[in-house]
């Protein structure tokens, strides 16, 4: 009896061992699984950042086991519930519920309804499918998902929007920003464009405040333009909810383009657009447009890339229905309605933003009414600004030209509205007909294409020290030299040989008395765009700035600016490996404005914004060699750290003799007649008053 009990234990042990192994392998089988399965990588990758956890991906692995279209399905509804945002864990589990009611087994299209457009908004949407682009750009994902070899990177998932009100127009919104703009730099950008703007002492060159104050407003939100669909279409559109604003751009698909654009036109009397129930297919955007971009209008080309920039993808409308009954009716969306001008200058052809003018006004699209009311509205505010600025005997030579408008509907009524204005027959008639231009210099891409420039061209540049060892910086100076400092510096005496540069950066490497630097600023193609030098001197503690220079087309764009803020710092770094907390004082040689032929001394309220004044005296630059001239047109200015209102003439006196003998090469600067002038006149006073740049 014991014998049959052993007996029977051990089977039941090797049973239990059997069953433990079975288990094993199950586990390492279903841990492999869960681990090396193309879905559950999927998963991991693009869905446990927004709170999938392993459980829920379990449930997901299972429930779309056997269909690899089911489980592309899955992940994009995922990413439309969460919105590429962060969920809780409950919510997951709801989802994964909701997916199994809305997938419809055996149907190749998978319908997804938005009640608008507003879930596709927003960057967290826009980074989620730009990572679901990424993971199915791998050939072996693309396999292991079915998809076939040369088929086009897109959802499997159709969007429905049911209320979709079109328009053939295309956001501006990559003027500034993506849809969340950054207000920060957008309203440092108008204090440092408008802090000048009304410097111009014959009221000429500049656009006034005001005007630049509307431009900017424009700009603020993000306006629309209008594209071609009257005779050829290439389909883009937008799709908004309420306002242009809330939109997303949309091109209609070959087959339904011209149904839309016979609404678009056939709507001409009642409404703008046209309120529609949309199916839309989303593709990923740089393959999407390199198929699109044979049927696009040159000129329209800048909108499609301005899409391609903004978003990682292109929503293709399929299908459209028109909306009918009372809703449709009494919809609204609202956009600007606008005209943009530029100050006329003949010299020049290149678009300036920061010397255009914009009138706006935020119309009904929906209601014709309200439409062409503010349209006249629009049209009527831009003859009051220029009757009042044409009254003004200051502001007797100036001219616009008109740029572009919303759409061509309202670039015609200003050509009318402009011309019976011209032809009034009273005193400010005759300005209309001669300082109003109406004919464009260039395309509206390439004025819009002028504002993207503008306001990213500050982010895209590095600096870079040139190091006389280096020869590929040395190259750079040159190019700097011949291109940026020639023009700047058009009198021969102010103006260093570029030999006499290389040698001070010699010099200055065999000195401990002081540090000289040359920086150059580069753009994002390696185009030396701006420079600056600027010395060190340890027995003053302080700095001189010999010239910041830019290039002419760049200037007021914020990278002078910049550049001054890296001389600062560079600065402060020499101050510290001296021993001190920083520079005591910054000098700066500036031309004296009564020298200065230009109309308008921009230069003075760079200067001054950094707080630099005039020090008390008749500053002289020695002569630069022995076939230059000594300057006498130049002020010295300083930036004294600690605001004073004076400075010691011992401190001016110890950096002009350092700036000579270091950054001008004059063995001894006490001997020369220059040096002994100035030191003459400030020996008067123990310490050299301060006056400021601009009258206050």
């Amino acid at each position: 009896m014991p014998e049959d009990v052993e007996l029977s234990l051990n089977i039941l042990e090797g049973f239990l061992n059997v069953i433990e192994f079975i288990a094993l392998c199950i586990s390492v089988t279903t841990f492999f699984f869960i681990m090396l399965n193309k879905f559950s990588k999927a998963l991991k990758r693009l869905l446990a950042p927004y709170g999938l956890r392993l459980w829920q991906r379990l449930r997901a692995l299972f429930v779309c086991r056997r269909s690899p279209l089911k489980k592309r399905a899955f992940l994009e509804f995922a990413l439309l519930k969460s919105g590429g945002r962060p969920l809780p864990s409950a919510q997951w589990k709801a989802i994964v519920n909701e997916f199994k009611a809305h997938y419809v087994e055996g149907s190749r299209e998978q319908v997804y309804v938005l009640e608008n457009c507003t879930p596709l908004l927003g960057e967290a949407f826009a980074a989620a499918v730009l990572a679901y682009f990424r993971f199915f750009s791998d050939p072996g994902v693309r396999k292991a998902f079915g998809m076939q070899e040369g088929e086009p990177m897109r959802w499997v998932t159709t969007l429905r929007i049911e209320e979709a009100y079109a328009t053939p127009t295309c956001l501006l919104t990559g003027l500034l920003a993506r849809y969340e703009e950054n207000w920060g730099d957008f309203i440092r950008r108008y204090i440092s464009t408008a802090y000048i703007a009304d410097a111009d002492e014959d009221g000429q060159a500049l656009i006034l405040s005001e005007e630049l104050y509307m431009t900017f407003a424009w700009l603020l939100w993000g306006p629309s333009y209008e594209l071609e669909h009257t005779s050829y279409w290439s389909g883009l559109c937008q799709l908004s909810f309420g306002d242009e604003s809330n939109s997303v751009p949309a091109v209609a698909a070959p087959a339904v383009a011209p149904a839309i654009a016979e609404r678009f036109n056939g709507n001409a009397g009642k409404r703008y657009g046209e309120l529609m129930t949309a199916d839309l297919a989303l593709y990923e955007g740089s393959a999407y447009l390199k198929g699109l971009r044979a049927g696009v209008l040159p000129e329209e080309a800048y909108f499609y890339d301005k899409v391609q920039e903004q978003l990682p993808f292109f929503l293709q409308i399929d299908a459209c229905r028109p909306c009918e009954g009372y809703k449709a009716k009494k919809y609204y969306c609202t956009a600007y309605v606008w005209l943009l001008f530029e100050l006329e200058d003949e010299e020049r052809y290149d678009f300036q933003p920061e010397n255009s003018l914009a009138f706006f006004e935020h119309a009904n699209l929906t209601d014709k009414a309200t439409y062409l009311f503010l349209t006249e509205t629009l049209l009527r505010k831009a003859v009051l600004h220029f009757e009042r600025v044409f009254s003004d005997p200051k502001y007797a030579k100036r001219k616009y030209r008109f740029v572009c408008a919303f759409n061509r509907d309202i670039e015609q009524k200003f050509a009318e509205a402009f011309a019976r204005r011209a032809q009034a027959g009273d005193a400010l008639a005759p300005a209309f007909a001669e300082r109003i231009l109406p004919q464009p210099k260039r395309t509206p891409a390439n004025a819009f294409a002028a504002f993207d420039e503008f306001f990213s061209r500050t982010e895209r540049y590095s600096f870079m020290e040139v190091d006389i060892k280096d020869n590929r910086t040395v190259s750079d100076l040159a190019n700097f030299y011949a291109e940026v400092y020639m023009e700047c510096f058009p009198d021969a005496d102010e103006r260093e040989s570029f030999d006499n540069l290389l040698k001070y950066l010699k010099n200055a490497e065999e000195s401990t008395a002081y540090n000289y630097h040359i920086v150059l600023a580069k753009d994002e193609k390696g185009t030396v765009i701006a420079g600056g030098i600027f010395d060190y001197f340890k027995r003053t503690n302080a700095g001189i700035i010999e010239f910041i220079a830019v290039r002419q087309n760049l200037q007021s764009g914020g990278v002078g600016s910049a550049m001054y803020r890296h001389i600062l710092t560079a600065l402060a770094g020499d101050a510290f490996r001296n021993g001190k907390s920083g520079a005591d004082y910054v000098f700066c040689e500036i031309e004296d404005p009564a020298c200065n032929a230009a109309p308008v001394k921009k230069y003075l309220y760079f200067w001054d914004k950094y707080k630099f004044r005039r020090i008390g005296m008749r500053y002289i630059q020695p002569a630069l060699s022995g076939a230059q001239k000594p300057v006498h047109g130049l002020w010295l200015v300083v930036s004294a750290l600690g605001g004073e209102d004076e400075i010691p003439c011992e401190t001016v006196l110890g950096v002009i003799a350092d700036y000579m003998r270091y950054a001008m090469g004059i063995p001894s600067p006490e001997a020369s007649e220059e040096y002994r002038a100035m030191a003459r006149e400030l020996a008067a006073s123990p310490a050299a008053k301060l006056f400021p740049l601009l009258e206050k």
